[in-house]
């Protein structure tokens, strides 16, 4: 769409506003997948070589469950935006990811509080979780 929608006599993926945050948002995507496959390959290593601990995996699996989303969900609101009012018609297969994105903002996978207290838990150790259970 924005290499063929066009304003002012261009596309609009020729001026720099669309340009810059694509390539933000590329860069922002792939360092989040770079998490995601560190997780799993720690997991793998584990089950191979007994190398990882549960703990570690923990770790980067809440690092991404709770990056993902968050970025997911401004990404595709500024592509939204891209796209004008279409956006957010059912036509288009961002309204949709908008609303499935939401899901695992506010509990699919576990909120984005309770990963940021996994993520905590594993940096800090279980004697500063800030619930009662130790």
């Amino acid at each position: 769409y924005i290499k063929t929608r066009k304003s002012f006599g261009r596309t609009i993926g020729s001026f720099e506003g669309i340009q810059f945050p694509l390539a933000e948002h590329y860069t922002n995507i792939e360092s989040i997948k770079l998490i995601v496959y560190k997780a799993a390959w720690m997991m793998d290593k584990l089950y191979q070589e007994n190398k990882f601990s549960h703990h570690n995996i923990a770790l980067y699996a809440a690092m991404s469950k709770l990056k993902a989303p968050q970025y997911a969900f401004n990404a595709m609101n500024e592509v939204a935006n891209w796209l004008g009012a279409i956006g957010y018609t059912k036509e288009y297969p961002i309204e949709m990811g908008i609303r499935g994105v939401r899901s695992y903002s506010i509990g699919a996978e576990g909120t984005l509080n309770i990963m940021r207290i996994i993520i905590a838990r594993e940096l800090l150790g279980r004697e500063y979780l800030p619930y009662g259970v130790r």
